[in-house]
């Protein structure tokens, strides 16, 4: 699960060791989770430095240097955030807990055995903890069928901060009811940040390329999305840590601290745009060493 506020907080920390004074202070980030948050991490930092203004290209850079890194649609998403805080008119976001109602998925996606339906439940986590589930005993699980047109599931869990929302299709194994297993297929996931959810907004639609954990594609119908249907509520949650972004000035964070002279960055930029790129050929103010685990 990604963190919005950890990884804002990694990158102040990386941005103020960038600006050290000494030439050869030597700074060494270690990953143990997995190669794509580390991809997050540095792609999102190319953008708070003001290298980039926007995902796309700075998770481009990295990837011509790191291929193979698969990043989920919530990845972009979240460097997107880091990009929204450090622009020149920044989104804040605000703390208003959100409730999600329902989840509609549509037209129904063909998970179970026969290839005309499933039968789906839905998980909630808010930061790392499940807040609700709608699984049930599998005699009990509504079987939706192609012909219905969509799924609805009835939710009502109210969230605040970094918000995952996960459905899976339940299947009986071969056996009796006595002997029978369930296993879960996850069918897709969404995950998103709250306060980065304009106020007012009733629906959140989500088409295939932006949901994540779609590893079938056989199994969607074309034009397959989801909607949340959402009410932001009216007050703010009162937390006890401050966010990092509050108080939080960009005005004299550049790309300069990323490179050794102007050439390098021009250079840089110069080759962001091409087919072949070492990124890593790029010497750092502060010569980063990136450990990919």
């Amino acid at each position: 699960m990604i963190s919005s506020r950890p990884t804002f907080e990694i990158i102040i920390i990386l941005q103020l060791w960038s600006s050290h004074e000494t030439p050869t202070f030597l700074e060494k980030i270690y990953f143990w989770d997995g190669r794509a948050a580390s991809a997050v991490l540095v792609s999102a930092m190319f953008c708070f430095c003001h290298l980039f203004s926007n995902p796309g290209p700075a998770m481009q850079l990295l990837n011509t240097k790191r291929p193979g890194i698969v990043l989920w649609p919530s990845h972009r998403r979240y460097i997107g955030y880091i990009c929204d805080l450090i622009a020149d008119k920044p989104v804040i976001p605000h703390c208003k807990p959100l409730t999600i109602k329902s989840v509609t998925l549509s037209p129904v996606p063909c998970f179970n055995k026969q290839r005309n339906g499933c039968r789906p439940f839905c998980d909630i986590l808010s930061g790392e903890t499940r807040i609700l589930t709608t699984s049930q005993e599998y005699e009990r699980m509504k079987e939706y069928r192609v012909q219905e047109g969509k799924v609805l599931i009835p939710l009502g869990a109210t969230v605040h901060g970094d918000v995952v929302v996960s459905v899976y299709h339940m299947r009986s194994t071969i056996g009796g009811r006595l002997q029978a297993k369930m296993t879960n297929t996850q069918i897709f996931q969404i995950q998103f940040h709250t306060g980065f959810i304009a106020l007012g907004t009733t629906t959140l639609k989500f088409t295939k390329p932006e949901l994540d954990a779609c590893d079938s594609p056989d199994k969607y119908p074309q034009l397959f999305h989801v909607i949340l249907d959402i009410e932001i509520q009216s007050t703010d949650r009162q937390t006890e840590l401050t966010p990092p972004w509050e108080n939080f000035t960009t005005k004299d964070i550049n790309p300069t601290i990323l490179f050794s002279s102007h050439q390098e960055h021009q250079d840089t930029l110069a080759l962001a745009g091409k087919s072949c790129i070492d990124l890593f050929d790029v010497h750092a103010y502060l010569h980063a060493e990136l450990c990919f685990a």
